[in-house]
């Protein structure tokens, strides 16, 4: 699915953000390629809201792994 520039640039920026982030970081089960990949995956469903994308991983991807620090 191709994307328009600043919805690449704003999934770019989501990414950095989350890759940086102590959610991502601090955690030892995703790689940043799974981020990735779930990123990519819920453009594709037609999410463009930043907040809510990173809403999701952190709740849905994220959260397991957190919990157990």
């Amino acid at each position: 699915m191709p994307y328009d520039a600043a919805t690449v640039q704003m999934l770019r920026d989501v990414l950095d953000e989350v890759l940086s982030s102590p959610s991502f970081t601090l955690q030892r089960q995703r790689s940043a390629i799974e981020v990735a990949e779930r990123v990519l995956k819920l453009a594709a469903q037609g999410e463009r809201q930043p907040e809510n994308i990173k809403r999701h991983l952190r709740n849905e991807f994220f959260a397991s792994d957190i919990s157990r620090h």
